[in-house]
C-alpha cells in the first residue's frame, strides 16, 4: 500500500473521528518496526495517525491502552479505528523521549535522575496494576512468557549475533548455557505485565507528565525483564552507582503492595539482564550487522562491555562458556579507551571510496567525511602511481595545485571551527575522514595537512590526534 493511500485513508478516519479535515498530515521518520506514522495537525485537533498491517497486533495494543488507562497508567488514548483495524489515531505526545535527554550531554544531572526515579516508579505500577485482570487471550504474539519465549531470545543471539560475527563457537556447550539461563530467569515472580520493550525511546517526556507507548508486545511474566531494559540500555550507559539505586527503588515499590521478596530479585537481577543483553546483542546483530544501520553497530561494544562486567560480577562456573565466547566476540567490537585523556579526541582517517568508510565510534557516531575525487589524482601518473600521499614528490605535486589548496584551507576552517565548539562543550570524541578513489594519495595527504594545521593550533592537553590510513596499513 503506497503513502498517499496511507494518507487518504488517515484523511477519512481522521474527518470521521473529528468532523473535520485535517490541516496537514506529515510521515514521522520510521523506526525499527513496520508501523507508519503520521502527525496529523489542524485547528482542532493534533494527533498521530497509524498505519500496521498486522491486525492482531492493533487489536491488542488498543485493548492494551484501555486497560493500562483504566489503571491510571500514562499511556496513549487510543482516538478512533478503522473499519479494517489497520489504521488509528492516538494522542500526539510531542517528540521529546527520555532519551533524547540521557544522551544529551548538557542535560541537568539531578533533573535528568529525578525522571530516571518516575519512571522506575511507573514501570513498578505498570508491572503489578498492568497484571491485574488482563485478559490473556488479548495479548500477542505470545500471552507468556515462557521457555519457549525465552530460547527465542536467545536463539536471536545466536543467529543474528555470533553467526554474522564470523566466530567460531561450540554449540553444544552454548546449548548447555541457554538451557541453564532459561531455568534461572523464569525461576522468579512471574505474577506481572511486562512491558517488553521498556526502554528511554519508549518514554515520552511532555508538559503533562511522562508517557509510555510501544507496549503491543507485553505479555505476563518477570518485571524485572523490563528493569534490566532500562537499565542496561547500551546508549544510556549508566553508571553501577545509579543502576543500584534505581534496582532498589523498583524493589521498595513493589513491597508497598505485594511481598517483593528483595534477596531472590537481588540474586536473579544480573541474569536477567544478561539474559536481556543476550537478546538486545541479537537485535543489534540483525539491525547493524545484517541490516548496516549505524545506530545499532554503535551499540555493541557498550553492550558488549556490560556484558564482560555482568558476567564477571555473578561469577559462575556455569556461564563459563558465554564468559569466554564474550571475550573473543569483544575483541571484535573493541573500543578504545581514552578515559584517562580530558580533552577532545580527533580520529582522522585516510579512506578508499571504493572499498570502506571509517569506522563509526560507538558514542557520538559522527563527525565529517571529505570526498577528495574532486582533486587532481597523482595516482593517474605514472612517476606517482606508486608512491603515497607522504612522499615527498606527491606532497610537492598536490601543494603546487590551487584546486587543492583552496580545498585543504575550506576544511582546515570548518574543522578547528567545530573543534573550537566541541572543546567548549566539553565533548570527548570527533573524527574527520578523507575518502578518494583508491586511499593512498589525496586522501592520505589531505589528512596529513590537517593533521599538521591542528598541531599548529592546538596544544596537546586540549586535543589528541590519532591517525589511521586504512588502505596503507593493509599493505
Amino acid at each position: 500500500m503506497s503513502p498517499n493511500t496511507h494518507v487518504d485513508a488517515l484523511t477519512w478516519l481522521y474527518q470521521k473521528v473529528t468532523g473535520t479535515l485535517p490541516g496537514s498530515i506529515a510521515p514521522l521518520p520510521r523506526s525499527g518496526s513496520a508501523r507508519v506514522y503520521y502527525r496529523i495537525t489542524s485547528d482542532y485537533l493534533t494527533c498521530i495517525g497509524t498505519y500496521n498491517g498486522d491486525v492482531r497486533e492493533n487489536e491488542t495494543f488498543i485493548y492494551l491502552a484501555k486497560h493500562l488507562s483504566q489503571r491510571n497508567i500514562p499511556v496513549p488514548q487510543i482516538l478512533g479505528v478503522s473499519e479494517c483495524k489497520k489504521y488509528y489515531l492516538q494522542t500526539d505526545l510531542g517528540s521529546l523521549s527520555l532519551y533524547d535527554i540521557i544522551t544529551n550531554p548538557d542535560a541537568d544531572a539531578f533533573e535528568t535522575e529525578k525522571l530516571l526515579v518516575k519512571v522506575v516508579s511507573d514501570l513498578a505500577k505498570f508491572n503489578m496494576f498492568g497484571f491485574e485482570g488482563i485478559d490473556e487471550l488479548m495479548l500477542y504474539p505470545i500471552p507468556r512468557f515462557d521457555v519457549k519465549s525465552v530460547m527465542w531470545d536467545l536463539y536471536y543471539f545466536k543467529y543474528c549475533f555470533i553467526k554474522p560475527s564470523g566466530v567460531a563457537f561450540n554449540e553444544a556447550e552454548l546449548e548447555k548455557v541457554f538451557d541453564y539461563l532459561s531455568a534461572i530467569v523464569l525461576g522468579g515472580d512471574n505474577r506481572f505485565l511486562q512491558f517488553r520493550d521498556f526502554q528511554s525511546r519508549n518514554v515520552m517526556v511532555t508538559p503533562q507528565g511522562l508517557y509510555y507507548i510501544d507496549f503491543q508486545s507485553a505479555r505476563i511474566g518477570s518485571g524485572l525483564y523490563d528493569l534490566a531494559s532500562l537499565l542496561y540500555q547500551a546508549k544510556a550507559n549508566f553508571s553501577n552507582a545509579l543502576r543500584n539505586k534505581l534496582l532498589q527503588l523498583y524493589i521498595d515499590e513493589l513491597e508497598t503492595n505485594r511481598t517483593a521478596g528483595k534477596a531472590n530479585i537481588l540474586s536473579l537481577f544480573p541474569y536477567m539482564a544478561i539474559f536481556r543483553i543476550l537478546q538486545t546483542l541479537g537485535a543489534y546483530g540483525f539491525r547493524g550487522l545484517m541490516e548496516r544501520k549505524a545506530h545499532f553497530i554503535q551499540s555493541i561494544p557498550i553492550a558488549m562491555q556490560n556484558l564482560g562486567n555482568l558476567l564477571e560480577s555473578v561469577s559462575d562456573n556455569n556461564l563459563y562458556y558465554l564468559n569466554q565466547l564474550q571475550l573473543e566476540l569483544s575483541q571484535l567490537f573493541k573500543v578504545e579507551n581514552d578515559e584517562y585523556f580530558n580533552g577532545l579526541t580527533l580520529k582522522v582517517y585516510s579512506f578508499s571510496i571504493k572499498n570502506e568508510y571509517p569506522p563509526l565510534h560507538p558514542e557520538h557516531g559522527g563527525g565529517f567525511v571529505f570526498d577528495c575525487r574532486v582533486l587532481p589524482n597523482p595516482g593517474q601518473l605514472d612517476e606517482y602511481k606508486d608512491l603515497t600521499g607522504l612522499d615527498k614528490p606527491v606532497i610537492d605535486f598536490l601543494n603546487s595545485n590551487s584546486e587543492v589548496k583552496i580545498f585543504c584551507s575550506n576544511v582546515s576552517k570548518l574543522v578547528m571551527e567545530t573543534i573550537d565548539k566541541y572543546l567548549a562543550r566539553n565533548f570527548k570524541h570527533l573524527s574527520v575522514g578523507f575518502g578518494c578513489t583508491g586511499g593512498q594519495h589525496r586522501s592520505v595527504f589531505c589528512a596529513e595537512h590537517l593533521v599538521e594545521m591542528l598541531k599548529g593550533n592546538y596544544g596537546d592537553n586540549a586535543l589528541k590526534i590519532v591517525v589511521n590510513h586504512i588502505e596503507l596499513e593493509k599493505r
